[in-house]
C-alpha cells in the first residue's frame, strides 16, 4: 500500500517465467500508470533443473541421438539465466532507450520511432520490474481492432500506417 495506490489482482498476461499485472503508483513513487512483471515462485530453481537434468540425459546419450542436445541444453541454461534477472532486463531497457533517443552518433537527442516503456527506479529486482504500463493492442489483433473501430484494414491509410509501422520496427531492431 505504500507503493501502489492500485493493484489488478487479474494478470493482463502470464508466461512460464512471469506475469504481468496493472498498478498505479501512490503519489510518493509519482502517482502514474505502471506494469509489474513479478516472477514466478521458484521457476528459476525449478527450470534451471530441469535443463540440467536434460544436459544430463542428453550427455549420457550423446551418441544415439541425431542432433548434440548436451550443446544445445548448455546454450538454452546460458539463456534462461538472462530471463531471470529483471535488474539485467531493466538495465537493457535503458540501453535500448538511450539508443533510440541519440543520433547515430550519440551527440544529439532524436525522437524515438517507437514508444518504449521506461523501468521505474527504485522499484526493481532480481524478481520485480516495475515499468511503465503502455496502452496498445498486440500486434496480432490489429487489423481485428481496426475492422472493430469500422476501419476498412484494406484501405490505403491502413497500409499507410503498416508501411510506418514496419519502418519504425526495422529501424529501432537495426539500432
Amino acid at each position: 500500500s505504500d507503493v501502489f495506490a492500485e493493484f489488478d489482482d487479474k494478470p493482463l498476461g502470464a508466461a512460464s517465467v512471469a506475469q504481468v499485472h496493472r498498478a498505479v503508483l501512490t503519489e510518493k513513487y509519482g502517482g502514474r500508470e505502471v506494469a509489474i512483471k513479478i516472477q514466478r515462485p521458484s521457476i528459476e530453481s525449478k527450470l534451471l533443473g530441469d535443463v540440467a537434468n536434460l544436459k544430463q540425459v542428453s550427455k549420457t546419450f550423446r551418441d544415439l541421438l541425431p542432433l548434440d542436445y548436451y550443446t544445445v541444453m548448455s546454450e538454452l541454461e546460458k539463456q534462461l539465466a538472462d530471463e531471470f534477472d529483471f535488474v539485467a532486463e531493466a538495465v537493457a531497457m535503458d540501453r535500448i532507450y538511450q539508443a533510440l533517443t541519440r543520433s547515430l552518433d550519440g551527440t544529439e537527442l532524436t525522437e524515438p520511432p517507437i514508444v518504449l516503456p521506461r523501468p521505474v527506479p527504485g522499484l526493481i529486482s532480481k524478481r520485480v520490474l516495475v515499468m511503465d504500463y503502455l496502452k496498445g493492442v498486440p500486434l496480432s489483433r490489429a487489423r481485428e481492432e481496426m475492422a472493430k473501430r469500422g476501419i476498412d484494414p484494406d484501405s490505403p491509410e491502413s497500409k499507410l500506417f503498416g508501411r510506418k509501422l514496419l519502418k519504425a520496427l526495422t529501424y529501432s531492431f537495426g539500432r
